[in-house]
């Protein structure tokens, strides 16, 4: 009968450790989701900086005209998304 008692008691305690430490190790897993999607929006953001850097310094004699135009190839030809179009064209025209 003790024995019953001694496992039952284990169960219920082990029962109890998998409650208690459920919510933080979920919340664990989250945090690391959201910093692995930060990181990656970090990396996206660097890209578009080197391809407007790139594009810039490759076109310094260049005029506005000729560079938006290459711009537009680009945009055209998948390597720039819209937006980075858009970014590094009103950097060039200001």
């Amino acid at each position: 009968m003790l024995y019953y008692l001694v496992i039952g008691v284990c169960i219920f305690l082990l029962l109890a450790v998998i409650y208690i430490s459920a919510k933080p190790i979920s919340m664990g897993i989250e945090a690391r989701r959201n910093l692995n999607e930060n990181t990656s929006e970090t990396k996206i953001d660097e890209n578009i900086f080197d391809k407007e850097q790139k594009v810039n310094s490759d076109n310094k004699n260049a005029n506005i005209s000729d560079e938006i135009i290459k711009l537009n190839k680009l945009k055209n030809d998948g390597v720039l998304s819209e937006e980075e179009y858009e970014k590094a064209k009103r950097k060039i025209i200001s």
